[in-house]
């Protein structure tokens, strides 16, 4: 049997438990991070806690990886103790997910943040978020909330369609809340590839351009480029709106995170699990929703009108009735 070191407040049932009819058993691996980290890791992991308070799994465990070299390895131990339904949470971990689903078919896999690919697994159902309408939430936020009248997006490199979605959403969605009103959007030039979302300079400095501009809300985008851009201008002064995960929690000044825009990965979680257990487990690809996270301590200077039209618009996005009209690709 494989031995398994777990972080998790359940025991680790064996292959045999597993095996059972009556035992239906879900364990979550991380691509990185943890599972309270306050962004998909933890939207994730609240689906499978979910299934399991109501009685729909009777054993789930997860693995919060250290090493990315361990992806495989890690898959491969709950694969290995009978698990019947495994969460991979992170697009670095769709390759070995795929691989996982082919080598284990008796398993059900939920790849989650991972695209459908061309070659869908009978066993294998991925939940991917459509960024546009993640960044369409920011920039209406941004637009109902500006004093200035000057608002700004930091994103990577245009060429990279995920930032590309998300930055134009954000456009998007201040022309949405405000016709009048234009957003400044900024991406990082073409560069080499260690540099994709890593460039700490570059979102520092161009955070710095935009303050002098008069900006007074900044939204970025990309990786620990978008934190240093936020990290610069919230200890200036000035509001800003992450993404993928609570900055509010990440920053040195975090009485000036106006909110983050978060992937909501628990709902279809819940969901896949449930229809696993049930024995109907679909193929292919889940859509997923964004949602603003809290406001904390700035809730106050929200006006309930403004949160109200921030959550109509919401509701907007997941029922179809509010576009964003922005292509997939540049």
């Amino acid at each position: 049997m494989t031995t398994l070191v777990v972080l998790s407040a359940c025991n680790l049932p064996t292959a045999a438990d597993c095996a059972r009819p009556e035992v239906f058993c879900v364990g979550l691996v991380t691509a990185f991070g943890t599972v309270d980290d306050h962004g998909l890791n933890q939207s994730a992991w609240e689906g499978v806690v979910q299934a399991r308070d109501e009685g729909l799994v009777r054993k789930a465990d997860f693995i919060e990886t250290i090493d990315a070299r361990d992806h495989a390895k890690n898959i491969r131990a709950f694969a290995e103790n009978g698990y019947d339904l495994i969460v991979t949470v992170g697009l670095s971990l769709d390759e070995e997910t795929r691989l996982a689903a082919d080598e284990w078919p008796g398993a059900a896999f939920v790849g989650v943040d991972q695209p459908a690919g061309e070659s869908p697994r009978p066993n294998l159902a991925t939940i991917s978020f459509p960024e546009d309408q993640g960044g369409f939430l920011a920039g209406a936020l941004a637009a109902l909330t500006t004093q200035t009248g000057k608002i700004a997006a930091l994103c990577e490199q245009e060429s990279i369609p995920s930032m590309w979605r998300a930055c134009e959403g954000f456009r998007a969605g201040v022309r949405f809340a405000d016709p009048e009103m234009r957003a400044r959007v900024m991406y990082k030039s073409e560069g080499g590839t260690a540099e994709f979302f890593n460039d700490p300079k570059w979102g520092n400095e161009q955070a710095l351009f935009m303050i002098g501009e008069g900006v007074d809300i900044l939204f970025a985008a990309g990786g620990e480029t978008a934190r240093a851009a936020l990290e610069t201008a919230s200890t200036r002064g000035v509001y800003v709106i992450g993404v993928d995960e609570e900055m509010f929690y990440q920053l040195k000044s975090p009485d000036l995170v106006l909110s983050s825009v978060l992937q909501q990965a628990a709902p279809k979680v819940y969901e896949l699990i449930r229809l696993a257990q049930e024995g109907s487990f679909p193929s292919g690809e889940v859509i997923g929703a964004y949602a603003l996270g809290p406001y904390h301590s700035l809730g106050r200077l929200i006006p309930p009108t403004v949160q109200e039209r921030i959550e109509q618009i919401r509701r907007g996005l997941v029922d179809g009735s509010i576009q964003t009209n922005v292509s997939p690709e540049p």
